[in-house]
């Protein structure tokens, strides 16, 4: 799970979907060793400690490259064994079983539930919002958002977030873990973040 210098590779899912610049440049920060994910052999040939779902694209998007690709029944299995896996924006998105946002398109189903269109008093929510959660490690951080789309509520959420009306914004189940927000794009906070889920 570590190259030669010891630094731990992260597996980072192309959705072909959008720019990954700026959740490699994060990762490399943080001291991980980031590995674009293209099919399931890459999964096999890298020794990854944990793989990402980047967070750019349409949820059905999303989900056509995954099962193109087959990536979808590895992260499922990935997930099943105990692995870290972590969704950000779309990436928590598809954890779910559907989305209005595409329609008869199934997600992952990592997680009971569906995704919904926000009633945001701006379309698509652009900027800095603060979280509220028990765990301190969320609780009243503020961090940076773009979505139209979200998860009402979950019995798996740890954090939610106000704009317009209260949704996900972070879910945390053993292994798992995602954020409806761009933490690559919040700073020392958002950084820590991702530290603390991939280890």
């Amino acid at each position: 799970m570590s190259s030669a210098l010891g630094i731990k590779k992260v597996g980072v899912v192309n959705t072909k979907a959008g720019n990954l610049f700026s959740l490699f440049a994060c990762l490399r920060r943080i001291g991980f060793e980031p590995i674009t994910v293209n099919t399931t052999q890459d999964l096999e040939l890298n020794e990854l400690c944990a793989l990402v779902i980047p967070g750019q694209g349409r949820f059905g998007q999303v989900m056509k490259q995954l099962k193109a690709t087959k990536l979808d029944q590895a992260i499922q299995m990935w997930s099943q064994q105990g692995k870290p896996l972590l969704g950000i924006c779309v990436g928590l998105q598809v954890m779910f079983e559907q989305s209005d946002e595409d329609p008869g398109v199934e997600g992952l189903a990592l997680f009971e539930g569906k995704v919904t269109r926000l009633q945001s008093p701006k379309q698509p929510m652009v900027g800095w919002c603060q979280l509220d959660s028990q765990e301190a490690r969320f609780k009243n951080q503020i961090v940076y958002f773009v979505n139209s789309y979200g998860v009402k509520s979950s019995p798996v959420a740890v954090a939610t977030v106000t704009y317009g009306e209260e949704f996900v914004a972070a879910i945390n189940q053993g292994n798992l873990w995602a954020f409806q927000f761009h933490p690559e794009k919040s700073g020392p906070i958002g950084e820590e973040m991702i530290k603390q889920c991939l280890r």
